[in-house]
């Protein structure tokens, strides 16, 4: 009875030793280089255009006024392409910034725009208090102004 157990254990471990020794053997440690027929260049980036939106300076601080969780849930994040009238132009941190009337006297809120880039700074320089512009940037949500980041004029 030993002897059969023992033929038989000898069995399963040269069993589990060829398969081990074929599978290792199936690819012979090497990689498949890609055929001609395989495209090894990623393809482009095909990023959708970016969904602008349009409002005014008026109506998107009237929207953070009347219902923050509401205008962020609409504007937060997302590109527009404000137009309003210019009440203040300057400089805070470093950051060059416009900011749009609210068009109610003694608003609370207002939208600041930041710019980032050296040639519209240099188009901010020319503005002055009461211009009619249009600024594209991302909405960042209002903090104590709404704050819209990397801004354009158009």
């Amino acid at each position: 009875m030993f002897v059969l157990l023992k033929k038989i254990l000898i069995a399963i471990v040269a069993i589990v030793v060829i398969v081990g020794i074929a599978s290792s053997m199936g690819d012979n440690g090497k990689t498949t280089a890609p055929t001609s027929n395989q495209s090894t260049s990623k393809p482009a980036d095909t990023k959708p255009p970016v969904e602008v939106i349009k409002v005014t300076a008026v109506d998107l601080a009237a929207a953070y006024e009347s219902n923050e969780v509401k205008a962020d849930q609409t504007y937060k994040g997302k590109t527009a392409e404000i137009a309003g009238t210019v009440d203040s132009i300057g400089v805070v941190l470093d950051q060059t910034y416009v900011t749009l009337s609210s068009g109610k006297d003694f608003a609370i809120v207002s939208t600041q725009c930041f710019f980032e880039d050296k040639t519209e700074i240099a188009k901010v320089a020319e503005l002055k208090k009461g211009d009619k512009v249009t600024v594209q940037g991302v909405i960042e949500g209002k903090s104590m102004n709404v704050g819209v980041k990397k801004c354009i004029l158009k």
